[in-house]
């Protein structure tokens, strides 16, 4: 399995009763199937926190079934390792094969707390994981310490890494050479220079052929151009998810741009 291209982290596609739409997820999938590498069911930009769990097991069953030949990772975001364990045995079921996952949630989680979250998942499943990097909704980071240590798992095989301060170059490539493929996870990082396996941003469910284009090259023009699309669809809003769904209902992609409701897996 080629480690090397761009994972799009789908947005969740509801009908007008808030269930998710089998039809709007095939379009989805059908109109980036020429770029994309595989797909995330929800992860944050499918706003996986908030999905109730029949709504997230619709949407893995649907991803699975319109992704066919490409590579399907399910995102995994719950408050507590117990949850997280629950969806990834869940996930396991229903034939997939690979999770991403962050951190449990809270500022209070220790290094330790962390370790032992990714073990546990690990050794209860025999699926490979991928980590997702990030603070704003587990509120919390995880130092680059806890994640070399973390990808000493055998089937840690992946990072989305959305870093609050930028990786350097000879981070990652300490990050790569204990076996992990390297996802750059922010847009204004694409076609920047640093070396990288692919990315998984939200840009890719309006523009994967840019994202695509932006693993094998880099430069001022391709850069600036990313930033440009970034800011015009106000990927940089606290809620983007809302304008990727004005966006693929504007083009036809999803016949509904209704958001996820609240509840109460999004307390902390």
């Amino acid at each position: 399995m080629s480690k090397q291209g761009i994972f799009i982290p789908l947005i969740t596609p509801l009908d007008e009763l808030g269930r998710v739409c089998n039809a709007s997820v095939a379009r989805l999938v059908a109109q980036s199937r020429k770029s994309a590498t595989g797909y995330i069911a929800c992860l944050t930009s499918g706003e996986g926190w908030r999905l109730a769990d029949h709504q997230w097991e619709a949407m893995v069953r649907a991803t699975l079934a319109a992704a066919r030949d490409r590579i399907v990772i399910v995102g995994l975001e719950r408050p507590t390792t117990d949850a997280v364990l629950a969806l990834a045995l869940r996930a396991e079921a229903l034939g997939a094969r690979a999770v991403m996952l962050t951190t449990p949630f809270g500022p209070a989680v220790s290094r330790g707390a962390m370790l032992e979250h990714y073990r546990r998942i690990h050794d209860a499943t025999g699926l490979d994981l991928y980590l997702y990097n990030e603070s704003a909704l587990s509120g919390n980071a995880t130092d680059f310490d806890t994640l070399m240590a973390v990808a000493e798992l055998p089937r840690v095989v992946g990072i989305k890494d959305s870093p609050e301060q930028p990786r350097t170059a000879q981070e990652i490539e300490a990050l790569r050479s204990q076996g992990l493929a390297y996802y750059i996870g922010w847009e204004e990082c694409l076609a920047a220079g640093l070396p990288n396996d692919g990315n998984v941003v939200s840009l890719a469910n309006l523009e994967p052929a840019l994202c695509r284009l932006a693993v094998h090259h880099s430069g001022p023009q391709l850069h600036d151009e990313i930033l440009r699309l970034a800011q015009a669809y106000q990927l940089g809003a606290d809620d983007w998810y809302r304008y990727l769904k004005l966006q693929l209902r504007q083009r036809g992609i999803i016949a509904s741009d209704r958001l996820v409701a609240a509840t109460e897996v999004e307390v902390v």
